[in-house]
């Protein structure tokens, strides 16, 4: 109750002063758009709704999704249609923000065809996230290579006092029908290392639809949420670990997000000096009891906030689901909702 007293407060902080704000997530959305595993296109339209209309509130400077927009890829491009309907939204001029709301999608292997195949989208993510559609807005930065396809980009955005970057990296795993691109990942680190040469005064964000594991004990795909006793260490994955052993000599990286395996967590990796937080949220697996097959709810339209705090360097996770504009229901278990220190 102490913690979430203090969430509120910040909140209402977040209004009042403008060394707070507020970075929104949106995981794994390919059962909304697909209509799958009792999932709706209602919950997606909830989560943009609320954001919409707490923009202001809640001082949202960026938006990110964290990838798997689509369940099928370029097979079915209705659930590009839909994400796109929803996600466009955000670009509707609002008080306090005459250019939409700044904010950026990652490229999950779903979103791929072949699934899992970096570089082999046509007429999904490029057509509707790609280079074409964000090169006239303001926040974007640019694309590797200045590739049409946009899976790894870069948005440039200022807040709380602070200049920002946020680097997407295209997903590019082995799968059990893939290879990694071992090649394609070498010359994206190269490419992201000079961008963080280049912008070494901002704060830079790297953002990857695969980062995290859930830790050993984690109950956190399960509705609801039991909480984490901390004692396990959440291993990367294979590419989160790639990422963090590239980015972890940039002192201007402090924060990694991703999504792709179903739970909640959170580590902190002390490198030089400087502390890298990140962070799975993902709850497109969620089950409510008794935990079968046909207990799954799609993702049951939870989100997330960060709410950065520069003049007390604090870091406020919150995760909810929005009912509607005005009404959320929190989760309140000790991995869902939770203060890290922010630099």
């Amino acid at each position: 109750m102490l913690l979430a007293a203090l969430l509120w407060v910040v909140a209402l902080i977040a209004q009042q002063n403008p060394g707070v704000f507020t970075i929104a997530l949106l995981p794994d959305t390919q059962y909304y758009t697909a209509k799958k595993h009792n999932g709706t296109v209602q919950m997606f339209q909830n989560q943009i709704d609320w954001i919409r209309a707490n923009a202001l509130k809640e001082n949202i400077a960026y938006v990110i999704h964290l990838g798997d927009m689509s369940d099928h890829g370029e097979k079915r491009l209705k659930e590009w249609e839909i994400g796109a309907k929803i996600m466009y939204q955000l670009e509707q001029p609002i008080e306090g923000y005459p250019e939409g709301i700044p904010y950026g999608v990652a490229i999950g292997n779903h979103d791929t065809t072949p699934m899992g195949t970096p570089g082999a989208m046509k007429e999904g993510y490029p057509k509707y996230f790609g280079l074409e559609h964000f090169s006239g807005k303001s926040y974007y930065g640019g694309a590797f290579e200045n590739q049409a396809t946009s899976e790894n980009h870069y948005s440039l955005f200022s807040a709380g006092g602070k200049d920002f970057i946020v680097i997407f990296i295209g997903y590019n795993e082995k799968t059990a029908k893939t290879e990694k691109n071992e090649e394609l990942e070498e010359r994206v680190f190269k490419w992201a290392g000079k961008l963080l040469r280049e912008h070494k005064n901002r704060k830079a964000i790297i953002v990857s639809h695969s980062l995290l594991r859930r830790p050993e004990g984690s109950e956190s795909m399960y509705y609801p949420d039991k909480g984490y006793n901390g004692k396990a260490k959440p291993n990367f994955t294979p590419q989160g670990k790639a990422i963090y052993n590239f980015f972890k000599d940039y002192t201007n990286v402090f924060l990694m997000l991703g999504g792709h395996i179903s739970g909640e967590a959170h580590r902190v990796d002390l490198y030089k000096g400087n502390k890298i937080k990140s962070i799975l949220t993902d709850y497109q697996s969620r089950r409510k009891a008794p935990f079968g097959e046909e207990d799954r709810n799609g993702g049951g339209g939870l989100m997330r906030t960060l709410t950065l705090d520069i003049p007390n360097n604090k870091l406020y996770v919150k995760t909810f689901t929005p009912l509607s504009a005005t009404e959320v229901v929190y989760e309140r278990d000790n991995d869902s909702e939770y203060v890290l220190d922010l630099f």
